[in-house]
């Protein structure tokens, strides 16, 4: 009987918790007295709010944001009663239930906003509290100008509200010399002084790296906790790698040269050459932006992709692989390569995690101590 390697061809997307926990430990030891409330919208940046959530409580944070009241009703599902979560999208008339139900508690982002949620909590007995966002040059969510004047002025309004903290968001801070960060700052300090004194938070985890100016009462990481570069000099960040992407080698090929791989035919071989088809393509998280020119690791070895990268297929050239590549071994993507990864298919580091594909098999993976 032939002795056959055991594997799937279903790509796996391991996410290294440890790792989480000890990024959520280094940014806090980066901020002093400040709270860490972490960001784990879009599903955790696709790598899972739940045991991603369980993680960071476990590594003590009990502030969470994400973007909708449906993640945040996960989250609370999976982190249990006794943490903070913040609604950055605000209430909407549909989402009310799954806020009181849940007890998430809303970013208030405009007077529409402020007025909808104080007549719901003025409905309720225990309203859940609020976060107010003021907008200081992103034009984003927030409120404007005048908007904040007239919530400075209202009290009853500002009282039904109950806001927690006061916060606003960072449009330049992975560039420290952009001159934007210092007219937020002055513009966020200049706002929050029309209101009753609140906790403030400013700084993202490019914002962290700002330094103590902008750190106030609580930051709000997001990208550092999971391993990605979130400023221009990413030398100086204390995160480290979470998450890989493992594809399948699905079957092995030599191609002689003059041959084309590919749809469309976009790669002519120059040479004879070995190549490896893997169980991984962009729907599991492979942009078709790096065809031709990204590459993938095998053996501890920068391999090229070549042709089109096809919904559930890349090619990669091992023809200078040093070792065996044979069916039932892995190509890795992601993992210390995801800052590469992103400049290669110009794009930014967060848009290749939350695009992970979901039918990757999830390994929520913990070193062993000989690994660790």
């Amino acid at each position: 009987m032939i002795n056959q390697p055991s594997y799937s061809t279903r790509p796996t997307l391991r996410v290294d918790l440890d790792a989480i926990k000890a990024n959520y430990t280094a940014l806090k030891n980066k901020v002093g007295a400040a709270k860490i409330g972490a960001s784990v919208k879009a599903d955790a940046y696709g790598l899972g709010a739940v045991p991603v959530g369980r993680a960071l409580y476990g590594a003590g944070c009990r502030i969470f944001f994400v973007a909708t009241a449906g993640e945040g009703k996960l989250l609370r599902e999976g982190v249990g009663p006794n943490a903070a979560i913040y609604v950055l999208n605000g209430p909407a008339p549909r989402d009310k239930g799954v806020l009181l139900g849940a007890k998430l508690k809303p970013v208030i982002n405009s007077i529409e906003q402020a007025r909808f949620w104080a007549s719901v909590s003025n409905e309720v007995n225990e309203p859940p509290y609020t976060a107010i966002h003021i907008d200081t040059g992103m034009n984003r969510l927030g409120l404007n100008a005048e908007e904040l004047t007239e919530l400075s002025r209202d009290k009853k309004l500002w009282k039904s509200l109950n806001p927690e903290w006061v916060m606003s968001h960072l449009a330049c801070a992975p560039d420290a010399s952009n001159p934007m960060n210092k007219a937020q700052l002055a513009a966020f300090r200049k706002a929050a002084a029309q209101l009753p004194l609140t906790p403030l938070s400013l700084a993202n985890t490019a914002g962290i790296y700002l330094g103590k100016p902008y750190h106030f009462q609580m930051v709000r990481p997001g990208i550092g906790l999971f391993g990605g570069a979130a400023t221009t000099k990413p030398d100086q960040e204390v995160s480290r790698p979470v998450v890989s992407l493992l594809a399948p080698v699905l079957q092995v090929k030599y191609i002689k040269a003059g041959e084309t791989v590919g749809y469309n035919a976009t790669f002519t071989a120059p040479r004879d050459m070995r190549i490896a088809i893997v169980g991984a393509g962009y729907a599991d998280g492979v942009p078709v932006a790096q065809s031709n020119k990204g590459t993938a690791i095998m053996h501890d070895m920068e391999v090229p992709i070549v042709g089109r990268v096809s919904m559930d297929l890349t090619i990669l050239d091992v023809t200078e692989a040093r070792l065996t590549v044979e069916t039932g071994g892995v190509a890795l993507f992601r993992g210390a390569h995801l800052e590469t990864e992103s400049q290669i298919g110009d794009t930014l580091n967060y848009e290749l995690l939350v695009r992970l594909g979901q039918r990757c098999r999830r390994d929520y993976w913990k070193p062993k101590k000989e690994d660790a």
